[in-house]
């Protein structure tokens, strides 16, 4: 048989992990990442759920 290179990573779990939905702690839904704007012009993502922004998670 010939040496077959194998991946050093799981490129399948790495995939999976990457897709999967972040939820939010207090209700559970699945948490919007949206981009805003404040007044001097920075944007500034925020993740948003149950009505309220999250600063972190």
């Amino acid at each position: 048989m010939a040496d077959v290179k194998k991946s050093k990573t799981n490129v399948a779990a790495r995939q999976e992990a990457k897709q999967a939905a972040q939820l939010c702690r207090a209700c559970g839904n699945k948490i919007d990442v949206v981009m805003t704007m404040n007044g001097n012009g920075k944007k500034m993502m925020i993740r948003r759920c149950c009505g309220q922004s999250i600063s972190s998670l």
